[in-house]
């Protein structure tokens, strides 16, 4: 969740330097969840009208495309949607359109999508959020998400005293599955991933630092002293060890 700053300038910045094909070296022990979620999401959007909440560059949207009656992936970063039409370009799929929006406001009119997802995106950061995917949502309709859990990177985020998910409250899978219920889901559920994430060494770390909002104003200069302590306290023979943790929701209206 971005607090530090304005959210699409932040975004912009995160997905400039993944234009510039940062990529990190890491190896994943376990499961995140992703495949999951992937394989159960793209069961139920066939023939289907779905909307995806913070779509990024848009690579899933465009599998989704690919089953669904029409999509629409909305972002609030221009270098986003930029990125992800550049994506579509490459394809012969017209049932996709990539939008400028925000979650908390969704402009959209009631019970327009049969299905609304969001990977690793904002449609749950907020209750206001959830209401707005539940107006959306036609009678029946289904909500996925896969988001961060609050065990994530928690070993880097204690050694910085500051990250994403510090100062959460509670578990994440039962905090936002009780947010569910209370803004009218029927049928909420949730379900927790946990693996370990090895990262080849301190530079490939740092890409995942650079590219992903794991920590606020994460500099690699300033934060030269903490980075070294993390090398130290996160090094195995397998490389830096750090937790990722996943939680997938499932709402139905």
């Amino acid at each position: 969740m971005v607090k530090e700053e304005g959210e699409a300038d932040y975004w912009n910045r995160k997905w400039r330097l993944r234009e510039a094909h940062l990529h990190e070296n890491v190896a994943l022990d376990g499961s995140d969840g992703e495949d999951e979620f992937d394989e159960e999401l793209l069961k139920i959007v066939r023939d289907k009208e779905v909307l995806d909440i913070g779509c990024g560059p848009g690579e899933f949207t465009l599998r989704v495309a690919r089953r669904a009656k029409h999509v629409v992936g909305i972002d609030s970063s221009e270098t986003a949607l930029r990125l992800a039409k550049q994506n579509l370009s490459r394809t012969r799929l017209e049932n996709i359109a990539f939008l400028k929006g925000k979650a908390e406001r969704l402009q959209v009119p009631e019970e327009t999508y049969d299905v609304v997802f969001s990977r690793r995106g904002p449609a749950s950061d907020s209750r206001r959020n959830l209401s707005e995917v539940r107006r959306v949502l036609t009678e029946g309709g289904t909500f996925m998400e896969i988001c961060i859990g609050e065990r994530d990177k928690q070993n880097i985020a204690g050694i910085f005293g500051r990250g994403q998910m510090l100062g959460f409250v509670g578990q994440v899978s039962s905090v936002k599955r009780s947010w569910l219920e209370e803004v009218g889901f029927r049928e909420a559920r949730s379900r927790d991933y946990m693996g370990t994430e090895v990262f080849r060494s301190i530079d490939d770390l740092i890409v995942r630092l650079r590219t992903a909002p794991i920590i606020p104003s994460f500099d690699a200069r300033k934060d030269g002293n903490l980075l070294e302590t993390v090398e130290t306290q996160c090094s195995t023979d397998r490389g830096i060890e750090t937790p990722v943790h996943r939680v997938i929701l499932i709402g139905r209206k």
